[in-house]
């Protein structure tokens, strides 16, 4: 957790080292922007150099007790709040909310401060939010909150006018494929993922680890195929087989892709796709404007099913015939 670790945003980060060597850091702030783009580490180096015994420049020493502990997961005025899993959803509940007011309530063990970080912030169910409302309506002690969040109109209104906000730009292309470049990836690949990873370095690093890559491929073909009519019944519930035997999140991935190539393929002369390198393949698919829209609207519905505990393959069965069905109406 070092500001040498954190690439992009260079203003921003800039901004935050200034406010912290001057002792102006807020005492609630909310880090906004796309998941996977660093937010995360920002808030914990922040947080860092809050509870660093000797900081400098808006740096932290590195070497004092506290930054050891920091580093080793183990400082006694640092706490991180998280989404917990649910049969529905993650979200964080009013239960852990008043676990950390419990602990802010006293004073500091070791710094002069405390820090909680509230990651995936917009998570926070009605009753977690207002019950951290009336902290940062009325905060006791020594306490700076950090509320990170992919989604800011998440978070309850008089929650996001309690706090200053931060907001933080989506990654370059070049910035992520050297990133990945860094961590070994070869350089064509590391081209690809950066162009389809929509800014998110997270997201990179998932389609690096996970076969996004070839997701992507296998929707392409998928609508490749379909627009050309080599796609029978047979082959469709075969296709649903091989998803229930795989994850919501691959699954997920796959509908995603098919979104973004026919977003692609709706606005094919616009500046900026999300695969412009497929631009060659996308102007071969031809399907009529209603259609399309239609098939966009088939994956909006099956995105949302998704965050359900429907049966997958049913799911994938039932979004793959109302794809052929809405290209071919």
């Amino acid at each position: 957790m070092s500001w040498q670790e954190i690439f992009g945003n260079a203003a921003r980060l800039e901004h935050l080292k200034k406010i912290l060597a001057e002792g102006k850091f807020p005492h609630a702030v909310i880090f906004s922007g796309a998941a996977g783009i660093g937010k995360r580490k920002i808030a914990e180096t922040c947080a860092k150099v809050l509870l660093c015994e000797n900081p400098s420049g808006g740096e932290a020493c590195g070497v004092c007790e506290s930054c050891k502990l920091i580093r080793a997961g183990s400082h006694p005025d640092f706490k991180i709040v998280e989404p917990e899993e649910t049969k529905s959803a993650p979200n964080i509940k009013i239960g852990q909310i008043r676990e950390m007011q419990a602990e802010t309530a006293l004073q500091p063990n070791l710094s002069n401060r405390r820090v909680v970080i509230i990651d995936g912030a917009e998570l926070m169910n009605t009753p977690a939010a207002n019950c951290l409302l009336k902290t940062l309506e009325e905060p006791t002690g020594q306490t700076t909150f950090i509320l990170v969040t992919a989604n800011r109109a998440g978070l309850l209104m008089t929650v996001r006018s309690r706090c200053i906000t931060v907001n933080f730009d989506k990654l370059s292309a070049e910035q992520i494929k050297n990133a990945l470049e860094n961590r070994g990836v070869g350089s064509g690949r590391a081209e690809t993922i950066s162009l389809i990873a929509d800014g998110s370095f997270g997201r990179a690093l998932q389609l690096e680890s996970s076969g996004g890559y070839e997701i992507r491929e296998s929707a392409l073909n998928f609508l490749e195929r379909l627009c050309t009519n080599k796609i029978d019944t047979e082959e469709i519930f075969q296709q649903g087989a091989q998803y229930s035997d795989g994850s919501r999140e691959s699954f997920g991935d796959f509908v995603t892709y098919i979104q973004k190539i026919l977003r692609d393929i709706y606005l094919l002369d616009a500046e900026k796709l999300y695969n412009p390198d497929l631009k060659s393949r996308l102007n071969k698919i031809k399907i009529p404007e209603t259609n399309l829209l239609a098939m966009f609207d088939e994956g909006t519905k099956i995105q949302r099913r998704l965050k359900s505990n429907a049966n997958l393959r049913l799911m994938a069965e039932s979004y793959f015939f109302r794809l052929r069905l809405a290209l071919n109406n």
